[in-house]
């Protein structure tokens, strides 16, 4: 079994998160992994369409997306995340609950 990880692509909008992820996608799945890619446009309208653009709101709306990360990673998957991750509070709170990998 692959050392699998959570990949977490951060920047502003227009960046090139998406379009890494997405090349990083194709490269891990042609090697036969099972690969997931979480994107933050999308994981907004379908797992947070609940949550403004308070801090409060971003904070819980990254926490959702570690939780999901952590899942995937615990279901074997690869997981690619294309995410802003604006606050420097945030990408600490998503590296302090990061799952562990599965060997």
């Amino acid at each position: 079994m692959p050392n699998l990880k959570v990949i977490w692509f951060t920047g502003l909008s227009g960046a090139g998160k998406s379009a890494l992820a997405n090349q990083l996608y194709h490269a891990l799945t042609n090697e036969g992994h099972r690969v997931s890619i979480l994107d933050g446009d999308v994981l907004r309208q379908k797992l947070s369409h609940d949550l403004g653009f308070s801090d409060e709101d971003r904070t819980e709306h990254m926490r959702r997306i570690i939780g999901l990360s952590n899942k995937q990673l615990e279901d074997g998957m690869f997981v690619i995340a294309a995410l802003i991750s604006p606050y420097k509070a945030i990408r600490e709170l998503a590296n302090k609950h990061r799952p562990r990998p599965i060997h």
